[in-house]
C-alpha cells in the first residue's frame, strides 16, 4: 500500500477553492419571518423592491407566489413560481435580453433589489446578502446568464 504526499499545489489548491454552498427552502411557518431577519427594518421595501424589479425585467410577470431560499453562506433569494419553464428577461439598462429559469430570474430579482436597496439606504447588510447571493450566482447552472443580466 503507497502513501501518497500531499504536495504543496495540493494544499494550495485546496485552500482557495471556495466552499459549495447549499440552499435549504424556506417551510412555510417560517416565511413571515425571513425578510425581517435577512433585512431588518429595510424588509417591506425589500420585498416591494424584488417584486417591482421583476415586474420591470419581465413583461409577463403579473405577480404570484415566490418561494424563498436561505443560502449557507447566510444569504438568501426568492423566486417567483412561474408556470413557464423559461422566461424572458430584458434590462435596459444594461442591454440584455435573455432567457433563463423562474429561479435564475428570481436571483437576477434579488440581486438588482439588494444593490438598489444597498445604495439607498447605505445599509452594509443589504451588500452583504448581495455579494453571498452573487457567489450563489456563480455557482449556479445558469450563471452565465444571471451575471449578464446584473452586467
Amino acid at each position: 500500500m503507497s502513501m501518497h504526499h500531499v504536495t504543496q499545489e495540493e494544499i494550495a489548491t485546496e485552500a482557495t477553492m471556495p466552499e459549495r454552498i447549499v440552499r435549504h427552502l424556506v417551510k412555510d411557518d417560517r416565511r413571515f419571518s425571513i425578510l425581517p431577519k435577512y433585512a431588518g427594518k429595510h424588509f417591506l421595501a425589500l420585498e416591494g423592491t424584488i417584486f417591482n424589479v421583476m415586474g420591470e425585467y419581465c413583461e409577463h410577470y403579473k405577480g404570484g407566489l415566490w418561494t424563498m431560499w436561505e443560502l449557507s453562506n447566510g444569504s438568501f433569494y426568492m423566486n417567483p413560481q412561474l408556470s413557464d419553464s423559461d422566461v424572458i428577461m430584458r434590462c435596459s439598462g444594461n442591454h440584455y435580453e435573455g432567457s433563463m429559469s423562474a429561479d435564475a430570474a428570481g436571483i437576477v430579482s434579488c440581486l438588482v433589489a439588494f444593490n438598489r436597496l444597498t445604495w439607498s439606504t447605505r445599509d452594509e447588510r443589504l451588500c452583504d446578502l448581495f455579494y453571498g447571493l452573487r457567489e450563489w450566482a456563480i455557482q449556479h447552472p445558469e450563471s452565465r446568464e444571471i451575471l449578464r443580466a446584473i452586467d
